[in-house]
């Protein structure tokens, strides 16, 4: 119960004789919306009193900035002499408690003085309007509402039991309920100005995401749909990444620990919070009113400042320099406008709503405020004056073109466009320019001629040039038609000549600058001249359809084109000449055709290298590889090998595109012994030919063994190759010929069977050449080392018998004694092999 009621009731109960009389609650009014200058101080109220028929003195008074309070920047104060009073204040809640300083209830007279002594100031530069609430009780006022709010600390409190207890306590007779937040006001009030932390009357039990106030007169009224990325209907206050429903059951309402995201903004939290920490309820806000059956209290008023604004503003403009009319509105009757030349400028130039400026030739901006009673500090809004520059422009031009239309009578057709860049000084990508055939048509942009493109002078000399910038400032131009004097030479025509490309087509990208020296020249000296080029008369004369890419024009039809020039006045536009006066030709470049390339072999003779399939005569240029000069006609005769070039010129001087011509060279082998390598007496025989360092000669070869009409192969090598004489063949691809050389394949036979069938009847040694003498020989021994036989090893055998005897089927052993001619050497080779019967 409130302390208040407690002091009553104990009055009541001392002082009636035990009888009861209901006590009747003050009635508060105050008075008191006033303008505010930043950084001033100011009383809060103009009028107070406290009215009570039945009680002179209350406990304590309560003030509060309920509205627009910026916790750094505002601050209630208690000025003047109060003796009887004491003042306390709480920068959290933004309240100042007034209370007697020397007994325990405060006289109605001291706190009414007091209350008229209380005064408000704000640090910041462009505060945010003010409402103050004064009430008698402790709990926080909101006139916005004009409900009361309650902090109730109650350390682990589930929202169950909070309803419960919110929905037991009353205020002077209002019914507590768990609160709920309406309005950014409200939300500040029990969030950021509560002096803690706690339990608010909204869950989404029903249907998770749905948020609903399920307390007080707003129950069952949804403020929430979704989860940390939903939507509100009406009004929220969640906090960073809220409601996020971390690990499920986070179905209750819950304002944030000051410590954590946005003060006192919202997060969703279980019933019974998350011990201990941050996250784990410490109490819950009440609130108090618009429930059914509660009684009408004026125990609280409530005053309010405002800081005068400017509302809307006017900026002006015009073309050119002047003045400017500018208009500024505040959102206060009363408030005055008051103008500055600068953001931070000290001293107003004027006030009111429309301020005309000095003759201004450029933009300028000027700063208003709003004021009351001569405040001058405050928000300073930009007013802007622009000047928007005139186009920069000649007044007056003279036109010139040339007069080739076929009647020399000094009217001619003038492209009025191409004019443009010398009146606006080469800036017509800044302005829309209109021509018109009277100075008071152009001012009233009426009328204009539809096809400036082409306009004959016979239809008037001088037009008008309406010349408008983006912000639709104009000037207006005369422009003097005139037909020029100067010309070419009758029958001028400079021919550009060159030679084809390599595609040979009859098109060249002419670089059309190399000629336009020569245009020029026609022309007296001293003269800025510019020559320009089109494809027909029209477009020259007309200036349109130019040819742009003058270094890269590629002539449209093949091997010759005619082009018009027209050459003009790089100051004026006027026109010198202009004619079909640039004869571009292509000429062909020579074609013949020869055989790619040919092949001789090194036997002594010359190759004859000739061209072909040409009908005009050229001249010819023949070249080796070294760049040498080789012959100068259509023929070539040498003796050597390698590529040759040949170009042919024309005789209007145009080179060929250069011909190859590879003449290869070749030759028979030159195969010796000293080029074999044989790996003989193996289960594996072979021959390989060595062909490092082009020994065998410098054609291109190809091997064969013992066929010298069969397959060839790339490969210099042979493998598995048999006992005995073989003949290797060596053929030159390039058709030079086949040489041959016998080789020796030394063996030794694993078996034989003398049984008379013409297979393998004898025993003897195979691959054995002339690089061993006649006294070479063999023996053969049976298993026990018994001498058998012994023979000539280059012309003897063994036919399987013993001094006339047959010998059984068994394994027998050889010793081979060669003997080498040139060295003497004896090589001694020792073996088996098999009689088989």
């Amino acid at each position: 119960m409130p302390q208040k009621i407690k002091s009553i009731l104990y009055i009541l109960l001392c002082c009636s004789m035990f009888s009861w009389a209901q006590n009747i609650a003050p009635t508060l009014t105050a008075s008191g919306n006033q303008a505010y200058c930043p950084n001033s101080e100011i009383h809060i109220v103009t009028e107070f009193t406290i009215e009570d028929p039945d009680d002179t003195e209350i406990e304590a008074l309560y003030i509060q900035i309920s509205e627009g309070y910026e916790m750094s920047h505002d601050i209630l104060s208690l000025t003047g002499s109060h003796a009887n009073i004491t003042a306390t204040w709480n920068t959290s809640e933004g309240k100042l408690t007034l209370k007697s300083s020397n007994a325990p209830l405060a006289s109605y007279t001291d706190l009414i003085a007091a209350t008229l002594d209380v005064t408000f100031k704000s640090t910041n530069n462009s505060p945010n309007n003010k409402v103050f609430s004064i009430t008698i009780g402790d709990a926080n006022y909101l006139p916005l509402t004009n409900h009361y709010y309650e902090y109730i600390a109650d350390y682990g409190v589930t929202w169950t039991a909070a309803k419960a207890k919110a929905e037991t306590r009353t205020y002077f007779g209002l019914q507590g309920y768990l609160a709920t937040v309406l309005y950014p006001e409200e939300a500040q009030l029990v969030g950021e100005q509560a002096s803690g932390a706690g339990w608010l009357g909204g869950n989404d039990l029903e249907t998770e995401g749905v948020w609903k106030w399920v307390t007080g007169p707003e129950a069952g009224t949804v403020f929430w749909n979704g989860a940390v990325n939903g939507s509100t209907p009406n009004y929220a206050n969640w906090n960073y990444n809220e409601p996020n429903n971390v690990n499920g059951g986070e179905d209750y309402l819950h304002i944030t620990d000051p410590s954590i995201g946005i003060p006192g903004a919202w997060n969703d939290l279980r019933e019974v919070g998350e011990p201990p920490g941050a996250y784990y309820p410490k109490g819950f806000i009440v609130e108090y009113g618009g429930m059914p059956g509660d009684p009408e209290l004026n125990i609280s008023t409530s005053t309010s400042i405002y800081i005068p604004q400017i509302n809307s503003t006017v900026d002006a403009n015009r073309c050119g320099a002047g003045m400017l009319q500018l208009e500024a509105f505040a959102n206060q009757e009363a408030a005055d406008v008051i103008w500055f030349e600068s953001l931070n400028s000290a001293t107003p130039i004027f006030t009111g709503n429309s301020f005309s400026t000095p003759f201004l030739n450029t933009t300028t901006t000027y700063y208003v405020l709003a004021s009351e009673n001569g405040c001058l500090i405050g928000d300073r809004i930009p007013v802007v004056a622009t000047i928007f520059e005139l186009p920069n422009y000649e007044q007056s031009i003279v036109f010139k073109n040339c007069d080739v239309d076929g009647t020399p009578d000094g009217f001619t057709d003038f492209n009025l466009n191409e004019s443009v860049d010398f009146f606006i000084n080469n800036n017509s990508d800044d302005f829309s320019v209109r021509f018109y055939n009277s100075y008071n048509a152009a001012e009233l942009n009426d009328n204009a001629i539809e096809t400036p493109e082409k306009y004959n002078n016979l239809n008037g000399n001088n037009v008008y040039a309406r010349i408008e910038n983006n912000q639709g400032c104009f000037v207006v131009s005369t422009i003097q038609l005139e037909t020029s004097t100067t010309s070419f030479s009758n029958g001028f025509l400079y021919n550009f000549e060159v030679c084809d490309d390599d595609n040979i087509d009859g098109f060249y990208a002419f670089d059309l600058t190399e000629s336009s020296n020569e245009f020029i020249q026609q022309f007296p000296e001293g003269q800025n001249l510019s020559v320009h080029y089109y494809r027909n008369l029209n477009d020259a004369q007309l200036e349109q359809n130019e040819i742009s890419q003058q270094t890269t024009y590629t002539n449209e039809t093949a091997f010759s084109q005619t082009l018009f020039v027209r050459v003009e006045s790089l100051d004026n536009g006027d026109c010198f000449g202009l004619g079909a006066h640039l004869q571009l030709t292509v000429q062909p470049k020579p074609e013949f055709t020869i055989e790619q390339n040919k092949t001789f072999c090194n036997d002594g003779g010359n190759i004859v290298l000739s061209v072909t399939g040409t009908m005009e005569s050229f001249t010819y240029l023949w070249q080796n590889e070294s760049g040498d000069v080789v012959s100068t006609s259509g023929v070539l005769e040498t003796e050597t090998g390698g590529t040759f070039t040949v170009t042919a010129t024309s005789s209007a001087g145009c080179t060929s595109v250069p011909q190859y011509y590879t003449v290869n060279q070749s030759e028979v082998a030159s195969i010796s012994k000293e080029d074999l390598v044989i790996n003989a007496v193996s289960n594996n025989n072979t021959i390989s030919i060595k062909t490092d360092n082009n020994n065998l000669g410098i054609g291109t070869y190809e091997f064969n063994l013992n066929d010298s009409t069969g397959n060839y192969q790339d490969e210099p090598y042979f493998n598995f190759v048999p006992a005995g004489k073989h003949t290797l063949f060596v053929r030159d691809k390039n058709a030079c010929g086949i040489a041959s050389i016998e080789v020796f394949v030394l063996g030794f036979p694993k078996y034989f069977s003398p049984n008379n069938d013409g297979k393998n009847d004898f025993w003897q040694l195979k691959g054995l050449d002339n690089d061993f003498t006649n006294a070479s020989q063999v023996c053969i021994f049976n298993r026990y080392g018994k001498l058998i036989t012994q023979f000539n090893a280059k012309t003897g055998v063994w036919d399987g018998t013993f001094k006339g005897t047959t010998l059984p089927k068994a394994d027998y052993w050889f010793v081979a004694t060669l003997i080498e001619k040139t060295s003497g050497n004896i090589k001694t080779y020792r073996g088996h092999f098999s009689l088989l019967r």
